[in-house]
C-alpha cells in the first residue's frame, strides 16, 4: 500500500512538471501567437467585407466598392493592423476570374450568381499567417 502511495506521489510530481513545461512554451511562442493575431484580423477584415455585401445588395458588392477599407474611406479604426501585421488588399473575384494570391482560381466553376472575396494577412516575417475565403450567392 505505501509502494503505490508513494508511485502516485511520484507520478503527480512528474506529471505537474511535465505540463507546466509545455504549457509556457506554447504560451510564449511567437509563432502560434502571431497566427492567432493574423487569424483575428483576418476575420474582422472579412466580417466588414460581407457586412459591404449586405449593405449595398448583390448587384452593388463589386470589386470598387467591396472593401469598406480601402482608399478614400479605409482610414476607419477597425481597418487599422497592428505594426507588424499587414492585411494584404483583399481580393475580389467572380465567375472565371481569378484572385492574384498566386494559384489561379474561380469563383463557383465560372457562375456569376456567385461573387468571391479572399483576405490575406501577412505576420511580422512577412509570411502569410492567416487567409479567408468566402462566397457570396446571388439571393
Amino acid at each position: 500500500m505505501v509502494e503505490l502511495i508513494v508511485f502516485i506521489v511520484i507520478t503527480a510530481v512528474v506529471v505537474v512538471g511535465l505540463v507546466a513545461g509545455m504549457s509556457g512554451a506554447v504560451r510564449t511562442a511567437p509563432v502560434p501567437k502571431a497566427m492567432h493575431q493574423g487569424l483575428q484580423l483576418a476575420q474582422g477584415r472579412m466580417e466588414l467585407i460581407l457586412a459591404q455585401r449586405t449593405r449595398l445588395d448583390f448587384a452593388g458588392f463589386t470589386s470598387a466598392t467591396f472593401d469598406p477599407c480601402a482608399p478614400p474611406g479605409g482610414a476607419q479604426e477597425a481597418c487599422l493592423a497592428p505594426a507588424a501585421f499587414t492585411v494584404v488588399a483583399p481580393c475580389f473575384y467572380t465567375g472565371a476570374g481569378t484572385c492574384g494570391f498566386g494559384a489561379a482560381n474561380t469563383c463557383q466553376g465560372g457562375d456569376v450568381n456567385y461573387k468571391c472575396v479572399r483576405v490575406r494577412v501577412t505576420g511580422p516575417q512577412g509570411i502569410t499567417v492567416a487567409e479567408f475565403d468566402a462566397m457570396v450567392a446571388n439571393y
